[in-house]
């Protein structure tokens, strides 16, 4: 069981901003062709129990799209059953051409059964949103279509299956038997087996030329969990001691590393392709192992399964990769082998397709969002909502406001192994880490980019979180630049140049690089000021936005002073599982360079950390090993805290601003406006809102 992360902005807030920001309003026209209309759901499902419609989060009291992971598992929890499968217009055509398989023979023999928001949908119409991003994550791409071998529940609290069918797990949390669903196949219709999480797991995983560090999830003290295929659908992991985050790992963002699609894999793979080498030079590829890396990107789990890294990949998730065009749009078209259907046995997705619009920055991003041609967006910006809402009629779309469940909006975190000593010294001096987070006047930021509807705090965890303790938010977070002028006077920086900047003791200007690379304009706005803040207080500091690929190569060459990112973790090893945030590098890899790859290759790289940050590695590694949610485990997450935040490794601005989703008003099942639930990273964005029952009206507007 997972702990709750949500926390639901107060309704003020949301009275304020509908204060602050003009909406319009407006009909929806018609829908330009009609959508097919799947089969309705039985009488039986209408009348099912309230708890199986929706998932009620309880503590945000946001509602969601449900699913069950079988129809035995649907039938018992309503009384009611799935008798016969329906399919899209377009596919059934295929099928009468003998393209396809009847849609019987496509789904697994259990298919996952999704209870969609408001009701069943109509097939047809195509998702379109921006891609802004692609050269860094293809988050665009993957949120909308990303199948996880386990999910979060909607209730925020408990993982559940999602392509597997069922876990067992042992009660001393070290053996874990994984089922799949018999029948289920690949995107191009080969059968989905144990085969492929052998081949992941033999061939790629215990491949030191392919895999040199075993990834988290699949390892302890860097040693693999032992494994054993028990039959087709069957497969079983076992740890030397107990590890009860490791399903927590396989439902999180960084999960899903278990299978790879073997029978379209080994063409690249010298155990089974013997000319692997002369078809990598062919490609162009320094050799077999690079082509397979560019293939596969096995640290990259699935999200480039059937995405334009190579469209040939076959894939279990919603869309398969269709094309890019010359402006660099992607189109993906439905799979047709996809294992979930609604409670009248439609399978999904509703839509047919879905197409990302590949956009410049983020000024034409919003320019094309009110011009009306997405038909939803969830990388809005707050700061452009009230433009938003007054193009709300000429656009056809909604704006829905949602919580950013972050324990901060953006922090800021020194790089402890600089190669320039003196900082190296300055930065590991607390002092000097109170005085830059003191001369940040938190209470302006929040007024100037986020109308006063966010948060000031230090890099918290978030008020619903088991470990938030009322100081941490107010932590040395304070405006206060006469403490911070007179904490780095003590730090002997009280000489000045004639410029009014602080003089190092080798006689030069103290001066900070604080280099970013991701165009989001609250982020900018931030770094500006903070930067503004510290020039202020005589550090001088320059705030620069560059190229995603300088910018890694200047990280990866410890060549950054000051790194800034969003804080995502509100808990403590939570969905993600991913401690970074918590302890070296905090998030960013540009925060502790040295010491991250000491402390990930075993001290074979790098340098060694000190005591104090071996001992907050060694304790995060007690925490996963503890079972979640218990007394000891919290008793322990507590102790952590204390420690990480008074010592004030990460510095933090405001938390948990609103956060802009826009929708077309024939766009059905989605958010609705200024809903309570949770938009999150760790929980993939979209993925709790299960876009696969998101639907086209025919008449143009949504019950």
């Amino acid at each position: 069981m997972m702990k709750r992360t949500s926390r639901s902005i107060a309704a003020v807030t949301l009275l304020l901003l509908s204060i602050l920001i003009l909406a319009a309003c407006g009909g929806a026209p018609a829908a330009e062709e009609a959508p097919a209309a799947p089969a309705a759901a039985s009488e039986e499902a209408a009348d099912a129990p309230a708890e199986a419609a929706a998932a009620d989060t309880g503590a945000t009291g946001a509602i969601y799209p449900s699913q069950y992971s079988t129809l035995a598992a649907y039938e018992e929890a309503t009384g009611s059953s799935i008798d016969s499968f329906q399919e899209a217009p377009m596919l059934a055509a295929k099928v009468d051409a003998g393209e396809l398989p009847p849609v019987e023979e496509r789904l697994p023999s259990q298919p996952v059964v999704v209870q969609p928001l408001v009701g069943v949908g109509e097939y047809g119409g195509e998702l379109a949103g921006p891609s802004t991003n692609p050269a860094c994550c293809g988050w665009d791409e993957l949120e909308m279509r990303v199948q996880k071998l386990f999910t979060i529940d909607t209730d925020l609290t408990n993982i559940i299956p999602n392509v597997a069918e069922s876990v067992e797990v042992s009660d001393d949390q070290t053996v874990f038997t994984i089922s799949i669903r018999a029948g289920h196949k690949w995107s191009d219709g080969e059968p989905f087996t144990t085969e492929d999480f052998r081949f992941y797991y033999e061939d790629v995983l215990m491949n030191e030329e392919l895999t040199p560090v075993p990834p988290g999830p699949w390892a302890q003290d860097g040693e693999l969990a032992a494994f054993e295929v028990i039959d087709e659908t069957t497969v079983r992991y076992t740890f030397a001691r107990p590890n009860p985050s490791f399903i927590v790992a396989l439902g999180s963002e960084v999960g899903n590393r278990g299978y790879r699609p073997a029978h379209y894999f080994e063409q690249f793979h010298i155990d089974y392709n013997p000319d692997a080498g002369a078809m990598a030079d062919e490609l162009g590829f320094t050799d077999w192992v690079a082509m397979f890396g560019a293939k596969m990107r096995p640290y990259n789990f699935t999200w480039d399964l059937g995405s334009e890294s190579d469209p040939y990949a076959p894939t279990l998730n919603t869309f398969v990769f269709a094309k890019e065009d010359s402006f660099g749009n992607k189109y993906y078209e439905r799979n047709p082998y996809f294992f979930k259907v609604d409670v009248a046995g439609n399978q999904l997705p509703y839509t047919d397709s879905l197409r990302r619009i590949l956009v410049e920055d983020l000024q034409v991003q919003d320019l094309k969002a009110i011009a009306g041609e997405y038909s939803h967006f969830g990388w809005g910006q707050l700061l452009s909502v009230p433009t938003y809402r007054d193009s709300e009629a000429s656009g056809n779309f909604r704006t829905a406001l949602i919580p950013y469940n972050r324990g901060n909006e953006y922090a800021f975190m020194f790089n402890f192994t600089t190669e320039d000593e003196y900082l190296r010294e300055l930065f590991w001096d607390v002092r000097f880490r109170q005085a830059m987070s003191v001369a940040i006047d938190r209470d302006e930021i929040n007024q100037l980019v986020y109308f006063g509807l966010a948060t000031p705090s230090q890099a918290a965890p978030t008020p619903a979180s088991h470990y938030y303790e009322e100081w941490m938010t107010s932590y040395f977070a304070e405006f206060d630049p006469d403490q911070a002028n007179q904490l780095l006077d003590e730090l002997g920086l009280d000489q000045r140049d004639a410029d009014g900047y602080r003089l190092r003791p080798d006689g030069e200007t103290l001066f900070l690089n604080l280099q970013v690379s991701v165009p989001e304009e609250a982020w900018q706005k931030i770094g500006e000021l903070v930067a503004d803040y510290w020039n202020k207080v005589g550090v001088k500091t320059n705030y620069k936005l560059i190229e995603i690929g300088l910018y890694n190569e200047l990280r990866d060459g410890n060549a950054v002073d000051v790194a800034a990112w969003a804080y995502d973790v509100t808990d403590i090893g939570d969905i993600s599982n991913n401690l970074t945030n918590l302890r070296p590098d905090w998030g960013s890899r540009a925060s502790g360079v040295l010491w991250q790859d000491w402390l990930e290759n075993n001290g074979e790289e790098g340098e060694e950390p000190p005591a104090e940050i071996q001992e907050l590695w060694d304790m995060a590694e007690e925490y996963l090993a503890l079972p979640y949610g218990s007394d000891e485990q919290i008793a322990l997450g507590k102790e952590y805290y204390k420690k990480h935040f008074e010592a004030l490794y990460v510095i933090g601005t405001i938390q948990m601003p609103p956060q802009p989703l826009l929708f077309k008003n024939d766009l059905c099942n989605t958010p609705p406006n200024d809903t309570e639930g949770v938009w999150s990273w760790d929980y993939r964005q979209w993925v709790l809102f299960l876009p696969e029952q998101w639907y086209f009206a025919q008449d143009g507007s949504c019950p």
